[in-house]
């Protein structure tokens, strides 16, 4: 009878535990499925977080993961840095160094981490809470050294890192000053010894060279015009200068005028010949006029029989000393 009943209990254990090893099966499977993708995450840190130091946190997988993407809105925390890590035995993983930012109580938010996977599924860590402490207290208003001061074998006094600057200043200051003034007496000195070029050609005979100079030049044929009549009116007035012995090159047509006016250096007609010819000038020097090349090579003419028939020779000059 005892027999019996024992067999009777073996059946219906045997029944319901059949029954609950399936149902209990069934959930590992159903709970598997989910758990076989999550990330394990560690965070090493020290015992009191303050701002500005650093913690860890180790991300791990049954897959390899390949990266860890830091959202934008992360303020309160700074990724310094992604280590790899090779467990033993286990996919690789990453550590992350991270940064506190700000004080107080800190959540670090959910990041999503990659991995090496056929359909390259992403995951989320959880995010957690630190306590981030300042470096001083609130109430803590007094500065203090942090390791004691220690004078470095041949380190120069204080003073004189405030004195060398305007020193080594005023050093460079005089030598530039030692340097300018031997400059300037060596100068003087090849001033005084080089023998004075003294050009003892004729003014008639040193304009005509200048004219030669011009016309090869062949400005007008460049389009050149304003500056071929500039240079023409120059020619003729270092000539005047030279020749009459007045500031002709610094003048004004209408001062020239006026000036030979009064002084007489040359008769009326030629006075008035040799100013019609600078007021043609001016008009292509400042009324933008344009001539055209034939009137260029008149101008060109007319400036060399002027110069021919107003020519003096030694001659005549020592013949006008002796009268």
């Amino acid at each position: 009878m005892h027999k019996t009943r024992q067999s009777v209990w073996r059946k219906t254990l045997s029944l319901r535990g059949s029954a609950a090893a399936r149902a209990g099966a069934l959930c590992l499977l159903l709970g598997a499925i989910p758990l076989a993708g999550l990330v394990n995450q560690e965070v090493s840190k020290p015992d009191t977080l303050y701002l500005g130091s650093s913690f860890e946190l180790d991300l791990t997988s049954e897959a390899e993961i390949t990266d860890v993407l830091v959202p934008d809105t992360l303020q309160a925390f700074a990724v310094k840095a992604k280590t790899v890590l090779k467990p033993k035995g286990r996919p690789k993983g990453l550590r992350l160094t991270i940064v506190a930012l700000d004080t107080g109580e800190q959540v670090f938010p959910a990041l999503t981490v990659k991995k090496l996977s056929p359909d390259r599924a992403t995951e989320l860590t959880r995010p957690f809470r630190l306590e981030i402490m300042e470096t001083r207290a609130e109430q803590d208003s007094v500065l203090r050294e942090l390791a004691p001061v220690h004078k470095v074998r041949g380190e120069l006094p204080l003073w004189l890192y405030y004195a060398l600057p305007p020193f080594l200043l005023l050093l460079a200051l005089a030598a530039l000053l030692w340097y300018l003034r031997q400059r300037r007496k060596k100068q003087s000195e090849q001033r005084r010894t080089a023998p004075a070029l003294i050009d003892s050609r004729p003014n008639w005979k040193r304009a005509l060279e200048d004219l030669y100079e011009l016309n090869q030049k062949k400005l007008p044929q460049q389009g050149e015009f304003i500056a071929y009549y500039f240079r023409l009116s120059e020619i003729m007035k270092v000539y005047l200068e030279s020749e009459y012995g007045f500031p002709a090159n610094e003048m004004t047509t209408r001062e020239i005028r006026h000036h030979l006016k009064y002084h007489h250096n040359l008769q009326l007609p030629e006075q008035e010949k040799l100013i019609n010819w600078l007021q043609d000038g001016d008009r292509v020097k400042f009324a933008k006029y344009l001539p055209g090349l034939d009137e260029c090579e008149a101008s060109m003419d007319w400036f060399m029989r002027w110069l021919m028939q107003n020519r003096k020779t030694p001659a005549e000059g020592a013949d006008g000393a002796e009268s």
